[in-house]
């Protein structure tokens, strides 16, 4: 039961991040690696913005594993970190009622 609620909590954090996101009406965006050829400006109507980016250069499988597992790392640490600190947190608040009450 304790494990699902991990999850349930992990899970309702990250929709909100992805929503928080969907709000701002940007998506961050991450610096792209130095190529041989600079990216081509394709003018887009009506986005507000003056160019959309587009290459012709596809990530290589190392960038793609590396990118894969940095992400399920940080799912990982996030999830122990929530959860310690909700065990933490539970904790001292029942101590606190225990010598409050009795």
């Amino acid at each position: 039961m304790a494990y699902l609620l991990v999850i349930v909590v992990a899970a309702a954090v990250g929709a909100a991040a992805y929503l928080m996101t969907l709000r701002q009406g940007t998506a961050p965006t991450a610096a792209a690696p130095s190529r041989v050829s600079p990216p081509v400006g394709v003018p887009v109507a009506g986005s507000g913005q003056t160019y959309l980016t587009v290459t012709d250069t596809r990530p290589d499988w190392e960038s793609r594993l590396t990118g894969a597992l940095g992400l399920v790392i940080a799912v990982i640490a996030g999830a122990a970190v929530l959860a310690f600190s909700a065990y933490v947190s539970v904790s001292f608040l029942v101590k606190l009622i225990k010598h409050s009450v009795g």
